[in-house]
């Protein structure tokens, strides 16, 4: 497998790419030829994932996007949605990874920030305007930035709820949407806070029997404990991490179920070339990567307006 050294960012540096594409070149070339046999409601529906995701908005949207365990794409996730927005909106967007000590966030979005999140713990750096704010961000692509924790634990510690309340926050209305990637813990310090001020969540599980039993559960417990509010404003997002699909796993049935509960459910199949890279080259992606992922992030904005 080859790989090429991309520079990303005004503020990251050297990362390696994998040059795999997610469709195969039988697909991309039989793509090419039936592309202008495309049926016409193929295209308007494309056409209209792409206004859905253009529509204005007053104030600046916060998105969490989070889930029960680790090590199911949610960062993938998070980045992808981060490209998708930015590169239909005109408006500033900004991803921040509060699942400290990861840095994953960053690396999918292919920059090594010189500053974290548990860097600007108790900086007033909201205080300003936003020619303040940009040095302490990362720059990914126009009008996308972002702010990762991967040095969260240089203080000691976690990250307590202040460092969003203090450090997050502030920095949220200077963008017309935030991606907040949480850990696994909804309800631990920074976790929890974001939680609790989020306008849309996005929670994601691995496309198998055991991501739609642990999906399912949490749902079911949001909705026991009179949180259903949070649930009509959550979508959930099943990603698929193996080439080889769980063959158990009913998709069609675990859907109708956490839709009885009030949220909306998609998915994301797999997909070759983010299996095999650290950053993501949006170029690469499979067709149905795309699809899948302009809808859902239109599906997100939609929830959080």
């Amino acid at each position: 497998m080859r790989a090429m050294q991309v520079h990303t960012g005004r503020r990251g540096g050297e990362v390696t790419v994998s040059d795999t594409r997610g469709d195969t070149l039988l697909h991309r070339v039989g793509r090419s030829v039936l592309r202008a046999f495309r049926p016409a409601d193929e295209v308007l529906a494309a056409v209209a994932a792409g206004q859905a995701l253009q529509r204005p908005i007053t104030t600046g949207r916060r998105i969490v996007v989070t889930g029960p365990r680790d090590e199911v794409g949610r960062s993938t996730l998070a980045a992808l949605l981060a490209m998708t927005f930015a590169h239909y909106r005109r408006d500033r967007v900004l991803a921040v990874d509060a699942a400290a000590g990861t840095g994953t966030l960053a690396s999918r979005l292919g920059v090594r920030p010189r500053v974290s999140l548990g860097d600007l713990v108790d900086t007033a750096i909201g205080a300003g305007g936003f020619d303040d704010v940009e040095p302490h961000l990362a720059g990914v692509r126009e009008r996308l930035w972002v702010l990762p924790s991967e040095r969260a634990n240089s203080r000691g510690g976690r990250l307590g709820d202040h460092t969003y309340s203090g450090t997050v926050l502030p920095l949220t209305r200077f963008f017309g949407l935030t991606l907040v990637n949480c850990g696994s813990d909804m309800f631990d310090g920074i976790n929890r806070a974001a939680m609790l001020s989020a306008h849309a969540y996005v929670m994601v599980e691995s496309a198998t029997r055991e991501g739609a039993a642990s999906m399912s559960q949490v749902i079911d417990r949001m909705v026991a404990v009179g949180n259903r509010a949070s649930v009509e404003r959550t979508l959930v997002v099943f990603v698929a991490g193996a080439a080889r699909a769980d063959a158990g796993f009913d998709f069609a049935a675990t859907a109708e179920r956490i839709r009885n509960n009030g949220a909306e459910v998609t998915r994301v199949g797999y997909d070759r070339h983010l299996a095999e890279t650290t950053a993501i080259d949006p170029r690469r992606l499979a067709e149905s990567t795309h699809t899948a992922v302009t809808r859902a992030a239109g599906e997100a904005l939609r929830l959080s307006m």
